[in-house]
């Protein structure tokens, strides 16, 4: 009888010491997702940002979601697209960065741009608005109808003018 009893002490004990466990994980985890609340203050649904010169739209920035950070200088972004009207290039990503002083925006997840003739996709891009010039150091591949260039790194200038340059692949089909 007495035997009966411990194991039943024991396994309230246990339980009581598996459910405080719980407990204690389930409320740090919590503490965790509200700090990170306070640093995103402020967000916008439904951002539109056009970068204009001379009058004339250079790209326009479209995300869904635009949480600014701690600075308010930094802008980070969720579903995006860029339009690049001259060259008619649209530009689709998860996430993104958009610095409100230099109008700079950095992509940081799994892009695809298409353009009429051609297909580019690579996994990081970093964009100078004053210049017009784009690079990335990541893996990329450009894809027409008629070719396909692979290689490691990329500088585009303002002239559209693409040099990949490292381990670079390039096949032509007829």
């Amino acid at each position: 009888m007495i035997k009966f009893f411990m194991k039943k002490i024991l396994m309230f004990a246990l339980c009581l010491f598996f459910a405080g466990s719980l407990f204690i994980m389930l409320r740090s985890d919590r503490e965790n997702t509200d700090s990170t609340k306070v640093k995103s203050t402020s967000f916008i649904e439904g951002l539109e940002i056009l970068y204009r010169k001379n009058g004339n739209t250079i790209w326009k920035l479209n995300a869904r979601k635009a949480d600014f950070t701690d600075n308010e200088n930094m802008v980070e972004l969720s579903n995006l697209t860029v339009t690049v009207q001259k060259s008619g290039m649209t530009l689709s990503a998860d996430t993104g960065r958009y610095d409100l002083l230099s109008k700079n925006f950095i992509i940081n997840s799994d892009i695809q741009a298409e353009a009429k003739d051609y297909r580019i996709t690579t996994s990081s891009i970093d964009y100078d608005a004053s210049t017009g010039n784009a690079k990335t150091d990541e893996r990329i591949i450009v894809e027409g109808k008629k070719f396909k260039v692979e290689g490691k790194g990329m500088t585009l200038d303002s002239e559209q003018k693409v040099k990949i340059r490292n381990d670079v692949k390039a096949t032509f089909y007829k």
